[in-house]
């Protein structure tokens, strides 16, 4: 956590430090480095408290509740993301938390939960879970526009991007790919694997008839009845 927010200070606030779901006392001297880093936001990944090596510690993580939740986030003093919503159920939990309400704000004013990331953690908490494309439109339903909605877990191309906000994501997470870029080309291989997928959701726009994002909508998409749409 050191290393992450001493980076995101270097780079003027620009990024989000992500804390596990520890317990409140120790995320307390965690948001202590992320109000010191100057970020923008803050994120936890609740999905973690599946993770075995989370399993047993001192100080204790795990699963959070509602009221749990809202105590974190207005301790954090910064717009918050829950990441890990896999469900509608959790979606709402994560509005309850503080979001509907709450003007985010950078400036000393109460932080909701101001975005949801619609994320399975890879694949790598539990088995046989289904893919985040399977759910993201039910859950967009439910809060979209209540909640700025992100989405990861598999996107890797422009065209995974465009069925992404075809069901009603916001915007997407793409990380592993970037590992790969970052390691085998540094700020070239970056920049070269940003190109090639806004290359390729600028196409399939074309290619759908779709000028600009907001135009976007599940009428783009052909979903059969017995199938659902994956990344």
């Amino acid at each position: 956590m050191k290393a992450a927010t001493k980076a995101v200070q270097k780079a003027g606030g620009i990024g989000i430090p992500t804390v596990k779901p520890w317990d409140i006392n120790t995320l307390e001297e965690k948001f202590a480095l992320v109000k010191a880093s100057g970020c923008f936001a803050v994120a936890m990944d609740v999905d973690a408290a599946g993770l075995p090596f989370l399993q047993g510690l001192t100080p204790p993580a795990g699963s959070k509740t509602v009221t749990e939740l809202r105590e974190i986030i207005k301790a954090s003093g910064k717009p918050f993301i829950i990441k890990g919503i896999m469900t509608v159920q959790g979606a709402l939990d994560a509005k309850e938390a503080g979001a509907s309400a709450i003007v985010v704000s950078n400036h000393g004013k109460e932080a909701g939960a101001s975005a949801i990331v619609v994320s399975n953690h890879g694949g790598r908490v539990q088995d046989q879970t289904p893919s985040t494309a399977e759910v993201l439109e039910e859950i967009a339903d439910a809060v979209g526009g209540d909640l700025m909605i992100l989405v990861d877990g598999g996107i890797r191309s422009g065209a995974d991007v465009f069925k992404a906000l075809a069901l009603g994501a916001d915007a997407v997470l793409i990380a592993r790919p970037y590992v790969t870029a970052v390691y085998g080309g540094g700020e070239e291989g970056v920049k070269l694997y940003t190109e090639k997928i806004g290359k390729e959701l600028a196409d399939t726009m074309k290619m759908c008839g779709v000028s600009k994002l907001s135009d976007i909508s599940k009428d783009n998409l052909f979903k059969p009845s017995s199938a659902y749409v994956r990344f």
